[in-house]
């Protein structure tokens, strides 16, 4: 017999998207200092130890995400039909994404171009380029980017291209469900989705970002959440796992450092990318079986995070960048310029949430926050005295 999906409300998910979210802050601060990519922002001197930082979490910070965002859709499908989710994701995604690339991302590459050739010129002049220049999608000298929105563009469409195999693996039969799910929960199974993974890695990456694997990582976070089999391996394993990535991390480095550079689809080649997929898949494992122990309570910053986190989303980035356009220039060392960019970038965010967007309800719209009663009764009353 089928196992009952879980139908409570987890906490841990809850925590491990809103941490994943305040954890943007750190990591994109120290893209500034990095050195192995450029950034729309550079200090003069970089730090290796911000490198590294930057190196051992975005393996498997955005993979992260989008499993989470899998398993949001679980719970959005057990409440919406396929046509009211559409909906949904069009006022929650597609609208910020429209109204982000529009007016939230332009002044990155203002800033950008500033502060790699020392001149940018008018704002408005530098509009007219930065939305026909389309020769390099990272943004990072200043032509046009959706910048971090890929992520919501993405998971917009992700959602319509999943979607009807979602409402298809709903509506199988309580055996074929319980048969997949019985196969696919136990360690060694689910670890060959790994295989998977590093197939869709041969496909196309616009930008540098492949949707083919965002898209079985999404899949995948959508159906571990639909049963509670998969929760309970990821508890039994996740020790297991957390020793085989503190192994398993190190030798990868050496890998690296022994071979920087190979042919494409070479052996060596094909081995760091199943090293490095390996690891991402445990690491995973490792976040959602201690997440589960350790975060499923409830707390009142749930709540108040749960709206919070996407616009702050939206908005960090280019507040970062401006921030770290000035505080870069500082007479300061590598870690108070750090640590200066990501509090003030922050405190920023926060306080254009806390004090414009919470408060307005054309801006809870543009942002993809539910509208709410009163802000439509205010709009209502806004408009009589109109």
């Amino acid at each position: 017999m089928k196992e009952k999906a879980i139908v409570n409300r987890r906490y841990d998910i809850d925590w491990l998207r809103n941490l994943g979210i305040l954890l943007l802050f750190p990591f994109h601060s120290a893209r500034v200092f990095d050195y192995w990519d450029p950034f729309y922002v550079k200090n003069e001197s970089l730090s290796w130890g911000l490198s590294w930082f930057i190196a051992t979490t975005s393996y498997w910070f955005m993979p992260l995400l989008f499993w989470l965002a899998g398993s949001a859709s679980w719970y959005a499908l057990q409440k919406r039909s396929s046509s009211q989710y559409l909906k949904e994701r069009y006022e929650r995604l597609f609208i910020p994404l429209i109204f982000g690339v529009l007016i939230i991302v332009p002044p990155q590459g203002y800033f950008a171009l500033l502060n790699h050739t020392g001149e940018a010129g008018n704002y408005f002049s530098f509009l007219k380029g930065f939305f026909v220049d389309f020769s390099d999608l990272s943004g990072y000298f200043g032509t046009f980017t959706p910048a971090h929105l890929w992520f919501i563009l993405y998971l917009f469409v992700l959602s319509i291209v999943a979607l009807p195999l979602f409402t298809r693996y709903m509506k199988l039969s309580t055996v074929k469900i319980n048969k997949f799910n019985q196969l696919f929960s136990k360690p060694f199974v689910f670890i060959s989705f790994i295989i998977a993974l590093l197939i869709t890695q041969a496909l196309p990456a616009p930008g540098g970002q492949n949707p083919f694997y965002f898209l079985l990582i999404f899949i995948v976070g959508f159906i571990a959440t639909s049963d509670s089999r998969y929760q309970k391996m990821f508890n039994r394993v996740r020790f297991k796992a957390f020793i085989s990535i503190v192994i398993l991390i190190p030798a990868y480095i050496v890998l690296i450092t022994v071979y920087p550079d190979v042919q494409k689809f070479s052996a060596i080649d094909i081995f760091k990318a199943l090293l490095l997929t390996m690891n991402m898949w445990l690491t995973l494992v490792v976040i959602l079986g201690y997440g589960n122990k350790f975060l499923n309570f409830p707390h009142k910053a749930i709540a108040y995070m749960n709206e919070a986190a996407f616009p702050i989303y939206i908005l960090h980035q280019s507040i970062l960048v401006i921030v770290g356009y000035y505080i870069v220039k500082l007479n300061f060392g590598i870690f108070p310029k750090f640590f200066m960019i990501m509090i003030a970038t922050l405190i920023a965010s926060f306080l254009l949430y806390e004090f414009v967007i919470k408060r307005l309800a054309v801006a809870r719209m543009l942002f993809g926050i539910k509208v709410r009663k009163k802000d439509k009764i205010q709009n209502q009353n806004l408009n009589v005295y109109k």
